[in-house]
């Protein structure tokens, strides 16, 4: 058994009954990682209780992905209205606690928001110490979504893990994001035409993306 490096920060989805992500992320935990308990797992309701986490996440020594699960837009994410966070609040999150770089992709699962221009506005900002983010540019159904999430995170998994044996010629984190992505349009090309999916990186001082 290992740890994952992933950690999942989800807020609620509905106001009766509700959904969650974490049975995927066990699933794939216990796949590759011989436990299905082997990420973080951790809600959140407002922007004080997303920035706690976050700082715990930073500082915990495994994190390296965080998966943020919530509904969303161009520029907020949050369970509703009332407790939307604003992306300038977000990345303000990350300012404060990624400081020494520990996270380094930020995969946005919420809808509206993995478009260039928040992109933009989380990479060429180097004081989230980011290097790739990854998410949806149009609306995403629930199940499609996460269905979609959960090839990703498999195979990223899959490229970790593999990593612990390269030895002197690991992969960046990048490189692995990047692999894993493209793995995922090889299975599902509809994820790009039909939600808009991309994945950017900063590099070489400009942004780079899968898909223009």
């Amino acid at each position: 058994m290992s740890d994952s490096p992933f950690a999942v920060i989800e807020s609620r989805w509905w106001d009766s009954g509700n959904h969650s992500v974490r049975p995927i992320f066990e699933a794939v935990s216990a796949i590759h990682f011989g436990n299905p308990s082997a990420f973080f797992y951790d809600m959140f309701s407002e922007k004080t209780s997303l920035a706690a986490t976050l700082q715990a996440r930073a500082t915990d020594t495994r994190t390296e992905v965080v998966y943020l699960a919530s509904h969303g837009d161009e520029n907020h994410v949050g369970p509703n209205a009332a407790n939307a966070v604003s992306r300038t609040g977000l990345r303000n999150c990350f300012f404060k606690s990624n400081r020494e770089g520990q996270i380094k992709g930020l995969f946005l699962g919420t809808c509206l928001t993995g478009n260039i221009e928040v992109a933009r506005f989380f990479l060429e900002s180097r004081r989230t110490n980011l290097d790739w983010l990854a998410g949806y540019r149009k609306g995403v159904d629930w199940v499609d979504g996460t269905a979609i999430d959960m090839i990703f995170f498999s195979k990223l998994a899959e490229q970790y893990r593999k990593n612990r044996g390269r030895g002197k010629r690991k992969y960046s984190a990048r490189s692995m994001a990047h692999k894993a992505a493209s793995e995922l349009l090889a299975i599902v090309p509809g994820a790009f035409s039909t939600y808009g999916f991309n994945i950017y990186f900063h590099e070489n001082g400009k942004l780079t993306s899968m898909f223009t």
